[in-house]
């Protein structure tokens, strides 16, 4: 299924690249500032663009691309954010952070884009492999019908 998938990812955007092997290419990116100087906000987001190359490239059948021109998918991580649990189980004592993370991305291949959602307990890897696992079934369900 994921192979047919990644057929159909391939006819909508042209080959192009070296990596003929692997036909879902995907580039992920965040928006910087032309300043270079970082809010802490933005080098959250740049971490989350690590997080997410990390979990992507353990996904069967994709491979990141450092070039948006290979890419036929595009994920653009447009935030990220924590939310605390106040209240620890030991006493009212946190001994690890029990709040969800969340990172926000906004995925487009050809004309077709979506915004999506990764979740996570506690770290910031648990969200990325939420969100590309949602990448994988959002990448199922465009799959033309037989």
């Amino acid at each position: 299924m994921i192979l047919a998938l990644a057929l159909s990812l391939l006819t909508m955007a042209p080959v192009q690249g070296t990596d003929l092997r692997t036909t879902v290419r995907v580039y992920v990116f965040t928006a910087t500032s032309q300043s270079g100087e970082r809010s802490e906000e933005e080098q959250g987001r740049l971490d989350a663009v690590r997080e997410m190359k990390e979990a992507l490239a353990k996904k069967k059948g994709i491979h990141i691309v450092e070039d948006r021109a290979d890419a036929t998918l595009t994920v653009e991580v447009v935030g990220r954010e924590m939310t605390e649990d106040v209240h620890g189980p030991f006493g009212g004592k946190m001994i690890t952070p029990l709040g969800d993370t969340i990172i926000r991305l906004h995925v487009r291949s050809g004309d077709l884009d979506s915004e999506i959602k990764g979740m996570g307990q506690g770290t910031w890897g648990r969200a990325a492999k939420d969100a590309a696992d949602r990448i994988l079934k959002w990448i199922a369900r465009r799959e033309p019908p037989r």
